[in-house]
């Protein structure tokens, strides 16, 4: 056997089974196209243009060049086929079936459905023999480049010792790759960088046809390919024929002896061949064929087989075929073991995906000050040494973002002389840098990390989304992470990036508030195997603060970095604004006499993810939130909502980074005014009034609760909130309550309340004592006492019918109407949040009416919560924005609708309600009330006219709050929710407080 130049080893075939291969070599080659296109066919959706003119160039690399082993498609001494352009997938899988294992016939009749293993476009990780995800044209060819300096470096490091083995692990990389692709200007920055690299293990076969979905290529670029390739350093070669396989093949071999050069190979095809209408046409591109035009297609090649057919002389012949290939990696393994058994092991060990074995060990002083770009490259600098799988650069900016780490460089001398260090520089390539990342970490054994500023994040994105797609644990670095970059201006200052790249899934977002916590992202980064991680750091200097120990990143995604167990007050900040909420923390406790809780946020998603208690456990459920980030305020609505948002709303400016602070208000005045406003912002005299009386309610049935006398418990609720209404400030009008006077001894329908005054305020009141009584009587959630109140006369006195709703939070008055059929009103709601009818979620009293409308939601995605009582909880769960439910529906009382129209008013929500009598005598007692009833309908603002207060205090636990707590002391800490000038209020009070 001859080691020597190229895959030598991958091409002693025996003459014999040359000759019997390319007997076959036209019929195999029909097979690929004919299967090819059967699935298109079978899919009646897809790309059977380039599988009919491109077939003849994988054929020819699958059958004469590759070296692989049909059985196992993760052998780490084979070459790699990458198919960039990916809307031609049927031809990949077709190939993987005749040419190798991991695919059945089975596979290819369920092309593109869903859960089959050959989907749209080619997925790594999801298609045993895909070695990379590809579709977006251009990412092919620049990952590529990636996989094969990878190939290069890993054979480097397995055989640096011993010359010998290098010729032994000369992988190579084939590409096929589209007009398309080409014309992306991705591939221009991939190209130019493997030209300055001499990747003469890349080989680019360019599917010439002249043809894009919009018509002739020609129409829109009419550069000359080969001669770009050539001005980038690479070696070009044209084959005139592409259905000639002896001409590629000849033109193949004369390519793979070039040296220091990467390979393009323009083969000159007809996109569609041999269809006898839509060939050379636009029209084949991404259409199926059709029955007729298929059969046409099939005779024209002499085809006579059924769809998904493939004669036994055939399989036999790949059979024997697939057999000599896997001899030939036999022989591959012997050849290396041949060369001793240390180097065998050196070799397995060096190419098997594995966990870095790296860990920092730099030390920060605490009270210094430190950039995190600064120190990342301290801590990246530590790893690097550590390991030397750690491989990257920057775009031009080493210095800037701090990846000058003082290691050796890889070049194209290093790359020849076999002498490579860590250091790539990719040069101002943001796109392909990121593509060539995802190409080295596609290898399994190299971590490769790239960085550039963060609003360059943009230039590299679609590179990125598919690091995420395909779990690759790349490291990207972005530093400048906010208006503090200065005077280069908006151009230069992120705003909207850090939401940008938190949208994208499976990719972990890392802002770190100092040097400490910038080690404990990379320790954190070291133990990742499956997800792409970018780490946002500054420019500035920060305080280096207390470390804090343990593996709180990855288990809660944040700290608390100052807080006691009696916080007023929470600040949330992420990366350098952690500075701010410390400095400014400081201050509203000297002026408030509050304690002030600060919460840093690296990793945020992980953070809004926590279960409710350990989330409680950082941000105390019950204080309000101020969150700080120098970015838009897009996904801490949840944590806003409960305070205020400090950020950018608009781009930023050029000017120095203290006077663009104070100009867009990060400052710790700017954060004491808006604390100001939430510490004095506590309840009117009328809703403390109204807090104090739920408080009663609730803790006075508290003896009933879980011992199932409901009715126990609602008188209990019932006199202890009337006794406590009867000295309120105000002068109340029960016009929602416990019934006719001659059925509620207390809380009837016109008793009035409170002060005797003439001066007193007038209000109407909507009541509920105890909403949920048989949740309180089984001691189960969803138990709360609810009050609201509004001005005399504003508040409709509605019967006790019932009364179909719609609450929500999303929507408007002019889309939704009871009118319509649900599942519009539904759709309308799933439009203005933004998000399929899946993702809706629905609150739904459990009742028979509701059989079919819950079936309806069902069907159509809608996850429903089915509830046995509890409009008004339903409601406000729908209005809060914290809250999964994004929508009430059903019929229930319309006394209730009262209380949930004023709970829409105060948090800016959407309520539509009508009158559905549920009998005969509900009918008439209605006609007699008003003859016109069948035709109200009712909004929020129909309902109660004037602006209102609502109160609820929970007596068993709800989503919203929690069921009273013992107290060391034997006090009960009771929690409620004050919804008053469009603000919510979440308090708690121990008992002991209440003065009965």
């Amino acid at each position: 056997m001859t080691l020597g130049k190229g895959n030598d080893i991958t091409m002693e075939h025996s003459d014999h089974y040359r000759n019997e291969l390319l007997e076959n070599d036209l019929e195999l080659l029909t097979a690929l196209r004919m299967l090819s296109i059967d699935q298109v066919e079978a899919a009646n959706s897809g790309h059977p243009g380039l599988p009919l003119g491109a077939a003849p160039i994988v054929h020819t690399v699958f059958s004469r060049f590759l070296r692989y082993d049909p059985f196992d498609p993760s052998w780490v001494g084979r070459d790699r086929f990458v198919l960039s352009a990916g809307h031609g997938s049927a031809l990949l899988y077709a190939t993987l079936y005749l040419y190798g294992s991991s695919l059945g016939m089975d596979d290819l009749k369920q092309f593109r459905k869903l859960g089959s293993k050959t989907p749209g476009h080619p997925e790594f990780g999801h298609t045993p023999g895909v070695e990379t995800t590809t579709g977006p044209l251009g990412q092919g060819v620049a990952t590529s480049v990636g996989i094969a300096l990878a190939q290069k470096l890993l054979a480097e490091q397995a055989f640096r010792s011993d010359p010998l083995g290098s010729d032994l692990l000369n992988q190579r990389t084939y590409v096929l790759a589209s007009d398309g692709d080409l014309m992306e200007g991705i591939s221009h920055e991939a190209a130019s960088l493997a030209g300055n690299l001499g990747l003469d293990n890349l080989v680019v076969l360019f599917d010439s046809n002249n043809i894009t979905i919009d018509g002739p290529a020609s129409q829109s670029c009419t550069d000359d390919v080969t001669m770009r390739f050539g001005s980038y350093g690479w070696k070009t070669y044209e084959v005139h024929n592409g259905n000639d396989i002896e001409e590629i093949s000849q033109v193949l071999r004369n390519a793979l002896e070039e040296q220091n050069s990467p390979v393009l190979i323009e083969v000159k095809t007809t996109i569609g061949s041999g269809s006898p209408n839509r060939a050379g046409t636009s029209k084949v591109h991404g259409s199926p064929l059709g029955k007729e035009e298929t059969a046409l297609t099939k005779a024209a090649y002499g085809w006579s087989y059924g769809s998904f057919e493939l004669p036994e002389h055939l399989e036999r012949v790949l059979t024997e075929f697939k057999s000599r290939r896997q001899q030939d990696r036999q022989r591959w393994e012997s050849a290396l073991h041949d060369l001793g058994e240390g180097l065998y092991n050196r070799v397995n060990e060096s190419l098997k995906t594995k966990e870095l074995q790296a860990l920092p060990t730099t030390v920060f002083n605490t009270g210094a000050k430190l950039a995190t770009r600064k120190a990342s490259k301290e801590v990246l600098a530590d790893l690097c040494g550590q390991d030397h799988r750690i491989v990257g650069g920057a775009a031009d900016l080493a210095e800037s973002n701090g990846v000058d780490l003082g290691l050796e460089t890889i070049n194209r001398s290093s790359l020849a002389n076999h002498t490579s260090g860590q250091l790539i520089h990719f040069g101002i390539r943001e796109h392909a840098m990121a593509a060539c990342a995802n190409g080295l970490a596609l290898s399994g054994n190299i971590r490769p990390f790239c960085s550039t500023f963060l609003v360059f994040s943009d230039y590299l994105r679609p590179s990125l989304r598919l690091s995420a797609l395909m779990s690759l644990p790349v490291i990207y670095i972005f530093t400048h992470d906010s208006i503090a970059l200065g005077e280069d201006g908006p151009t230069h200052q992120p705003v909207e990036h850090l939401s940008a790249l938190r949208a994208i899934p499976n990719h972990i977002v890392l802002r770190p508030a100092d040097a400490n916590e910038t080690k404990a992202c990379y320790e954190f980064i070291t133990k990742l195997d499956s997800s792409p991680v970018s780490l946002i750091l500054t420019r500035q200097d920060l305080e280096i603060l207390e470390p804090t120990p343990g593996h709180w990143l990855s288990t809660q995604g944040a700290r608390v970095v100052q807080g006691t167990g009696t916080d007023q007050l929470t600040i949330v900040a992420s990366g350098s604004e952690v500075q701010l909420a410390l400095e400014s923390a400081r201050l509203i406790e000297d002026r408030f006499d509050v304690n002030v809780r600060v919460v840093s946020v690296p990793w945020r998603e992980r953070f809004l993810s926590l279960e409710r208690d350990v989330f409680e456990q950082l941000v105390p459920p019950n204080t309000p939130v101020i969150v700080i980030e120098a970015g838009i305020e897009q996904g801490w609505e949840s944590l806003s909502s409960r305070g205020t948002f400090i950020g950018m709303n608009s781009f930023g400016a050029s000017g120095s980074k203290d006077s663009l602070f104070e100009h867009f208000g990060f400052t710790p005045n700017q954060v004491l005014e808006a604390a100001s406003d939430l510490l004095s912002d506590q309840p009117s005299k009328v809703a403390n009034d109204l807090l104090l009386a739920t408080e009663l309610a609730a803790l006075h049935c508290q003896d009933y609760v879980g011992k199932g006398e409901k009715n126990q418990a609602d008188h209990a609720a019932v006199e202890a909130l009337r006794n406590s209404l009867a000295s309120a400030s105000f002068t109340g009008t029960v016009v929602i309550g416990e019934g006719a006077k001659d059925e509620a001894p207390m809380l009837y329908e016109g008793e009035v309340v409170g002060s005797s005054s003439q001066d007193a305020q007038q209000l109407d009141i909507a009541v509920d004592p105890l909403e949920g009584t048989n949740y309180a009587a089984k001691g189960t959630d969803g138990a709360i006492s609810v009050i609201a109140v509004a001005k005399r006369g504003s508040m409709l006195p509605m019967p006790a019918y019932y009364m179909e709703k719609l609450v929500t939070r999303f929507g408007s008055y002019d889309e939704l109407s009871l009118d319509r059929r649900l599942i519009e009103n539904l759709e309308v709601i799933a439009a203005h949040k933004g998000a399929p009818l899946s993702s809706l979620c629905a609150y739904v009293l459990d009742k028979p009416r509701h059989k079919d409308a819950i079936a309806m939601m069902r069907g159509a995605g809608v996850r429903v919560i089915q509830a046995s009582d509890g409009d008004v909880l339903g409601s406000l769960r729908a209005l809060l924005p914290m809250d999964t439910v994004d929508l009430l529906y059903g019929i229930g009382g319309a006394p209730e609708g009262v209380i949930s129209a004023a709970a829409t008013r105060g948090l800016g929500g959407y309520m539509i309600a009508r009158l559905t009598p549920q009998s005969e005598e509900e009918t008439a007692s209605l006609a007699s009330w008003n003859p016109g009833w069948s035709s109200m309908r009712f909004t929020a603002n129909d309902l109660v006219s004037e602006e209102s207060i609502m109160v609820a205090t929970a007596v068993t636990s709800t989503s919203i709050i929690r069921a009273p707590e013992r107290l060391d002391n034997d006090d009960l800490l009771l929690h409620s929710v004050v919804v008053e000038n469009g603000r919510i209020k979440f308090i708690s009070r121990p008992s002991s407080s209440m003065e009965e």
